[in-house]
């Protein structure tokens, strides 16, 4: 990269203060200038809110129980005014207001003392001392008007005693202090009534007052604050233009930190003052020249990793602490096929086809250092088997490598190998049992049959005839023997797999019949052509047909399906024997092991030879209720290329 030229003008004088210095300074200004208003402010709030608050914490409940109390009072008058209609019930009534008066009374003189304590106004504390004077002569009204009810009370009763009793002299008597202590209790209504009505005059036009005067300051204080307001608000927008002129290249230079963010390192000189920006901007593209030095270098590095990564055959996976999948390569694709992560997305598709994946990302995430995974089965596919090692990747950051290594292919040739290196060990004993025992055992079979006829009619007879069982099943296990030993390859041809299933059923039909077994035959529709050789088909289903009849001497039920699974085709053969031991079963398709007593052992491994031949698999599982499943599973047609290299093996 070529080196910045030299600025073509000298540099200017450096301001006296800094940008920094100057900007605080315009602003702090504009911060006094504000603080001076918001002082203002709140001290006029303070005022106001202490006017409100005697209002609305003293004035107004004090007003609402002297309103309560002259409702009270109004009532009282009105019972007095109606005395005549019932004088009892007037009496009793009046008397009942008394506890009213007296809670009504002390609520005021508690809101008189809270508002004192509001340190109101003097034209506040005038007009509370007022209605002190008047709630206090009230209560000595009371006491005389409980003193002239009570008296009223006694009158009446006296009144209702002379009627009673006919004395009309002091019947007339009682009528006269009843007539003279309603009119004093009626007096005394009216001077209570009168002093509470003076008294909420007085609060009221005290609030009205009051209320008035702090409309009006308020509307002072607005235009107070406007103006101060305005003012401030002319010096901030002043400093701010200024602030912002003073600012002006750090659009440009926030532009150049965006268009370096977005990758472009190009050298562009930023030509600016010889203040705090400029400098900045001076060293901001020397710093971006540096970066792209070392973009170059990384981009260089990545490519070469990434055309390492990519020509690997292992497949690579890079896993974050969240589990997210960070990094893979196409020989996971190739290995994992449609369950292969993607760069972003979790393995939780990985995981239905390889959960050891998953325990061994939690196991080196819990802290251990790797973990070692050799031929597991992938979900999908049959013998796929593949290697895993996950260990940690990176540092501190909780990101795992999992290395996974396709082995089928390398599993399956070892397989064939070992399979090669048995069959041709077996075939060169195959000849030696041949040679050795086939023709001493037609020389004595023929004996004994030359033997027979001569002793024939004789006890000796019998004897011969064991012999002679024992020299034929001898002669069968040669025969199987070489059967095995010679197996040729199968001649693979595209066919419906279905015929062969129904074909073999007809065949063993009588045979099962004569056992007393009863042969039940399961073929889903539609399973399509499979790649196979019918002849070795047959006699791998005949030899799992025959074991399972021998497994239910008794009789029973035999199912023989077919059906689709996978990319293959399973065909099954299932009984309802005692069942198989967990421990016979792992050595069930070993040659020469059998759990008949007069079994050869070369059945059940003649058929997984004819199996593994077809690319396919068997499998021996017990049933659930009792009995054994044995499953033959082949794959269906291959591509055509794939065909043609079957048949030719």
């Amino acid at each position: 990269m070529a080196e910045a030229q030299p600025s073509e003008h000298p540099p200017a004088e450096r301001p006296r203060f800094g940008i920094p210095t100057r900007i605080f300074a315009g602003f702090a200004l504009v911060v006094v200038s504000f603080g001076t208003l918001l002082a203002l402010s709140v001290a006029q709030h303070h005022r106001s809110a202490a006017t409100l608050r005697v209002l609305h914490e003293g004035f107004l409940p004090l007003a609402s129980n002297l309103t309560e109390l002259q409702a009270l009072e109004a009532n009282a008058h009105d019972s007095l005014q109606h005395f005549d209609e019932d004088p009892d019930w007037t009496v009793s009534y009046v008397g009942g207001i008394r506890a009213g008066r007296e809670q009504n009374v002390g609520e005021a003189l508690a809101d008189l003392e809270r508002t004192e304590r509001l340190d109101p106004g003097a034209l506040e504390r005038a007009t509370l001392a007022s209605v002190r004077t008047m709630l206090t002569a009230n209560r000595g009204e009371y006491e005389g008007f409980e003193e002239d009810r009570l008296a009223l009370r006694d009158a009446l009763a006296a009144r209702a005693g002379a009627a009673a009793r006919g004395d009309t002299e002091t019947e007339e008597r009682a009528v006269e202090r009843v007539e003279a202590l309603l009119a004093a209790l009626q007096a005394r209504q009216g001077r209570i009534s009168r002093g509470l009505r003076g008294a909420l005059r007085d609060i009221e036009q005290r609030i009205a007052d009051t209320s008035r005067e702090a409309a009006d300051a308020e509307a002072r204080s607005v235009t107070t604050f406007a103006a101060f307001g305005l003012a401030a608000l002319l010096t901030g927008v002043l400093l701010t233009g200024w602030a912002r002129r003073l600012l002006a290249p750090l659009a440009a230079l926030e532009r150049r930190v965006l268009a370096v963010a977005r990758g472009e390192l190009s050298e562009q000189p930023i030509a600016g003052r010889e203040d705090e920006i400029g400098r900045l901007g001076r060293e901001f593209e020397r710093m971006v020249a540096a970066l792209a030095a070392r973009d170059r270098r990384l981009r260089e590095l990545q490519r070469t990793q990434d055309e390492i990564v990519a020509s690997l055959r292992s497949g690579v996976i890079v896993v974050d602490g969240d589990g997210r999948v960070r990094a893979t390569n196409r020989a996971a694709s190739r290995i994992l096929g449609a369950h292969a992560p993607e760069v972003g997305g979790t393995l939780a598709r990985t995981f239905e086809v390889l959960p050891a994946l998953e325990e061994a990302l939690a196991a080196v995430g819990d802290g251990t250092a790797a973990v070692v995974r050799e031929a597991l089965p992938l979900g999908f596919g049959r013998g796929r088997m593949v290697d895993l090692r996950v260990s940690p990747f990176g540092e501190g950051r909780g990101a795992r490598l999992a290395v996974i290594d396709d082995v089928s292919e390398a599993l399956a040739t070892k397989a064939r190998l070992i399979q090669s290196e048995r069959l041709a060990a077996m075939g060169r004993m195959a000849a030696h049992v041949t040679h050795e025992v086939r023709n001493p055992l037609s020389s004595i079979g023929l004996n004994v049959d030359m033997l027979r006829d001569e002793i024939r009619g004789t006890e000796a007879t019998a004897l011969l005839g064991s012999i002679q069982r024992e020299i034929d099943r001898l002669t069968q296990f040669t025969e199987e023997y070489l059967r095995l030993a010679r197996l040729p390859a199968p001649a693979l041809a595209l066919e419906p797999i279905e015929g062969v299933v129904h074909r073999v059923a007809r065949f063993v039909e009588r045979e099962m019949s004569a056992a007393e077994v009863k042969l039940e035959v399961h073929v889903e529709p539609e399973l399509g052509v499979v790649l196979h050789d019918e002849a070795q088909i047959r006699q791998a289903l005949l030899n799992l047909l025959r074991n399972a009849r021998e497994a239910m001497p008794g009789g029973g039920m035999i199912e023989l399906g077919a059906r689709r699974e996978g990319d293959g085709v399973a065909l099954t053969v299932a009984d309802r024997g005692e069942g198989i031991a967990p421990e016979v079963r792992a050595r069930l398709f070993d040659v020469l092991f059998s759990t008949k007593e007069r079994g050869t052992g070369l059945g059940l491994a003649l058929t997984r030879e004819i199996v593994v031949a077809h690319h396919g698999e068997v499998r021996c599982e017990p049933r659930e209720g009792g009995g054994t499943l044995f499953t033959l599973w082949l794959p269906r047609a291959a591509p055509a290329g794939e065909v043609e290299e079957r048949a030719a093996e």
